[in-house]
């Protein structure tokens, strides 16, 4: 069951959701069916050893403590 990230296209409202098969995801916040899934950035954690996998630093900052995320009211 794949964890996905949506923006909800009637209030703006960002979730994240599991999804299973068959499954159409509806927004958490006004039950909203029009979604945008999201890109995201997977989450790695090499201890001790070095990765051949890109690594990026934990984005912060904006309202929601995330940053980086793309929503204009995060910032870039």
């Amino acid at each position: 069951m794949p964890l996905y990230e949506y923006i909800c296209q009637s209030c703006g409202h960002p979730f994240e959701v599991l999804v299973r098969d068959g499954e159409s995801p509806a927004c958490e916040a006004c039950g909203g069916t029009e979604l945008e899934k999201q890109w995201s950035v997977p989450a790695t954690h090499m201890a001790g050893r070095a990765s051949s996998l890109p690594m990026s630093e934990t984005p912060r900052g904006g309202p929601c403590g995330r940053g980086g995320c793309g929503m204009p009211e995060c910032g870039p």
